[in-house]
């Protein structure tokens, strides 16, 4: 932010300082653990704390991230925003998500690459005091943090609606933590975004297996 101080005669003015604490408040939504589980409500941040920080949960079965037996336990639901929005293809793209319900406890995600190439379908356990630090299959965790691109609600058009989510996302407040609409909409203009029959098929077992559906 060199720039405002130029601008402001080369002393750090109350609106250099403004923006810094915006951008200290987005940054620590988007990666601190601590902050965003201190945005929920009392009686869940009880609940996320009494449990035990860990990467895989103990006994699990199944694939890792894949299966309802197997789910990645973060934080909360700005946890899931966060942990999803920082996964990374082989290729290091990030994904669009969504969430299509829930099995239980467990949250089902419905996520594409942004070159609409790849889709995958992940099952998060948002009742722990942090993220995994573990990434499913084929997918690696950015070190660094990364803005939000995709919802803890549904999608109908997903991804292509994903501008009206984030519109109709205005009073969460986490608006300002989401990447630009200019990305977003390089990509959608890019990206075919066709599910393959494998990954509809896939769908459809899972959506078989919800206790809560999203429309």
């Amino acid at each position: 932010m060199g720039w405002l101080s130029n601008l402001f005669g080369g002393k750090k003015s109350s609106v250099d300082k403004d923006i810094a604490a915006i951008f200290s408040k987005i940054n620590r939504i988007l990666d601190d653990e601590e902050f965003q589980i201190g945005m929920l409500p009392e009686p869940v941040q009880a609940l996320i704390r009494s449990k035990a920080p860990c990467d895989e949960k103990a006994g699990a079965t199944g694939d890792f991230g894949m299966s309802a037996g197997n789910p990645i336990p973060v934080n909360g639901p700005i946890g899931e925003l966060a942990y999803l929005s920082k996964l990374r293809t082989k290729g290091g793209e990030s994904l669009f998500f969504h969430r299509i319900g829930a099995v239980g406890s467990i949250d089902v995600f419905e996520a594409v690459s942004m070159s609409g190439s790849e889709w995958f379908i992940f099952f998060l356990d948002m009742y722990y005091p942090r993220r995994s630090r573990k990434a499913p299959a084929g997918l690696s965790i950015s070190p660094e943090p990364s803005q939000f691109s995709g919802f803890t609600q549904h999608c109908r058009a997903f991804p292509r609606d994903f501008p009206e989510a984030k519109q109709s996302n205005g009073d969460s407040g986490l608006n300002f933590a989401y990447i630009p609409l200019s990305k977003v909409h390089a990509a959608l203009e890019r990206g075919a975004f066709e599910r393959p029959l494998s990954h509809r098929a896939k769908m459809d077992i899972v959506r078989a297996e919800l206790s809560s559906v999203l429309t």
